[in-house]
């Protein structure tokens, strides 16, 4: 343990205060999933139709993907210690209205309230990450960062799921009962972040040339998985494949990245993003390009493989990126700017996914992702060789 924490990208005095932050967001987001991927088209999708639960869905995620910039640059002005444990027992409390809506108006009007009050939780997870990285180690802590919440996006699915097929009021207590670590944690923010004052009005003006600079990565980062999202199972029922080996390769290629992207990272703040982007954004095309060939289970394994290779290189590349262009004193409301960029690549992936596979066959959708990481690496490529200031 020592000796990850000495190789650890934050010195071991800012462990705690982002341990509780990460925890944090990380039950949010357990919560997200539980509730709206398993819970509610289980529980209230025979009686009040998954059209509604899907807009209770949409209305919580636009609300909080619309409002992150905001939510960034609120943190910003006001100061974590006390924007924070406002936002999580908002969050808690919306959350409990969503699970026990007695309604329709109920239940959208939860959703869209949860969806407002989360919102400035990843933009001040991810500025705090990269303030409180060891000196020219920022891309390696907001890829880590990343990395400890995705688990609990995962877990909200499985332990709900697992807990619903037994009894739903069982999935219904845990979900009750996240929302108290919740506020468990909340309060614990007001001891941890306890230096954290607001910060002082900017002397400059918002970057918006340096954020038009970084639109292009930040609406790649999420659209692939988007353009997929309607279409991988279906894509995998015509290899004649199944859930089990399907989970097998995703293992496998999330257990590379895991394993790879300390390493990555590393190599990713020491030569600096302008070298190792546009290798990242190529190492994407090519992992959606090999999925679109797979014929049987070693070519999705060996896909997955390239996949998680690419994205270990990607995310500390991208978050190195996005730390070293934005001042300082504009960067949560920055991050939270990108994170709807993000977003909203994710939002359009499903339609352009659907659409592709219906009009040009199933290896389409993948096509058109590779391609937009190749426009990105392209743009990139250009860009980052300018002289600075050009």
């Amino acid at each position: 343990m020592r000796r990850w924490l000495e190789r650890a990208p934050w010195p071991p005095g800012r462990l705690a205060p982002l341990a509780t932050l990460i925890a944090l967001v990380g039950l949010v987001e357990l919560t997200r999933t539980g509730l709206y991927t398993v819970y509610l088209p289980r529980s209230l999708g025979p009686v009040l139709g998954l059209g509604v639960v899907g807009l209770a869905a949409s209305l919580q995620y636009l609300a909080d993907t619309l409002g992150r910039s905001a939510g960034g640059h609120l943190g910003e002005r006001r100061g974590l210690r006390r924007v924070l444990p406002a936002a999580a027992a908002l969050s808690a409390v919306s959350a409990l209205g969503v699970l026990y809506a007695p309604g329709v108006g109920w239940l959208l009007a939860a959703s869209l309230a949860n969806g407002l009050v989360i919102a400035p939780l990843w933009p001040a997870m991810m500025t705090y990450s990269s303030r409180a990285a060891r000196d020219g180690e920022d891309g390696r802590a907001v890829g880590f960062t990343q990395s400890l919440v995705a688990p609990f996006i995962g877990l909200g699915v499985l332990l709900t799921g697992f807990l619903f097929d037994h009894d739903p009021r069982l999935a219904a207590a845990a979900l009750a009962a996240v929302q108290l670590l919740v506020f468990l944690l909340a309060a614990a923010i007001l001891f941890r972040f306890r230096s954290t004052a607001p910060q002082p009005r900017p002397t400059s003006p918002f970057p918006w040339r340096k954020l038009a600079s970084l639109a292009p990565g930040a609406l790649s980062q999420l659209l692939a998985f988007g353009l997929l999202a309607p279409v991988f199972f279906p894509f995998i029922d015509r290899l004649g494949l199944g859930t089990r080996e399907l989970v097998l390769a995703l293992a496998l290629g999330g257990g590379l990245e895991y394993l790879l992207l300390s390493p990555l990272g590393r190599l990713a703040d020491r030569l600096g993003p302008a070298r190792t982007l546009v290798p990242a954004l190529l190492l994407a095309a090519l992992a959606l390009i090999a999925f679109s060939e797979v014929r049987g289970l070693g070519g999705l394994i060996a896909a997955a493989l390239a996949a998680g290779l690419a994205q270990a290189l990607l995310i500390p590349s991208w978050g190195g990126l996005v730390s070293r262009t934005l001042p300082d004193e504009h960067k949560a409301r920055a991050w939270g700017a990108l994170m709807s960029l993000e977003g909203l690549g994710f939002a359009l992936g499903p339609v352009v996914g659907g659409f592709a596979w219906e009009l040009w066959g199933p290896r389409a959708p993948f096509w058109i992702g590779a391609a937009a990481y190749l426009g990105v690496a392209l743009f990139y490529a250009a860009r980052l060789r300018r002289p600075a200031g050009a």
